[in-house]
């Protein structure tokens, strides 16, 4: 594939879905593309401002804290797709800040039951599986306990 054909596979990929950096290198060398041709594709496609990663990992850090996911989920998503240890601290320093993560576990909880031991077993099995820490979603499923 030569620079045309990656370029133009860069936008197309680009234009489908945000991607980072490490997604669309793995993406070019999936396909062949050698490093010496991919590397030039993938710094113009930065400079122009298609592939931003800082970016890209703000959205999705507020993405996953805005439906419901907790830090760890979101954090863990960042990593999967391939951003920098700084970008990923930051995105979710801002999307998620000081705010407390009982508070974030309580909503996403929402009206899910806990009315018995299974319930609470599950509501906590539901919080850790959203990205909530263990202690979060005790102390949730036990102020819950604690009012009824």
């Amino acid at each position: 594939m030569g620079h045309a054909a990656a370029w133009r596979f860069v936008v197309n990929s680009l234009a489908a879905r945000a991607q980072s950096v490490a997604e669309i290198e793995a993406k070019l060398a999936a396909r062949g593309v050698p490093a010496d041709v991919a590397a030039p594709v993938v710094d113009e496609a930065s400079r122009l401002g298609y592939l931003d990663d800082p970016e890209l990992a703000g959205q999705l850090a507020r993405g996953h804290r805005w439906r419901g996911y907790g830090r760890r989920r979101a954090e863990a998503e960042l990593r999967r797709r391939g951003l920098g240890e700084a970008d990923v601290a930051a995105a979710l320093e801002e999307a998620y800040g000081d705010t407390d993560e009982v508070v974030l576990a309580r909503a996403a909880l929402g009206s899910r039951t806990t009315a018995d031991a299974k319930a609470e077993r599950r509501a906590i099995a539901f919080l850790v599986r959203r990205g909530f820490s263990p202690g979060a979603a005790w102390a949730v499923v036990r102020e819950r306990r604690d009012r009824a």
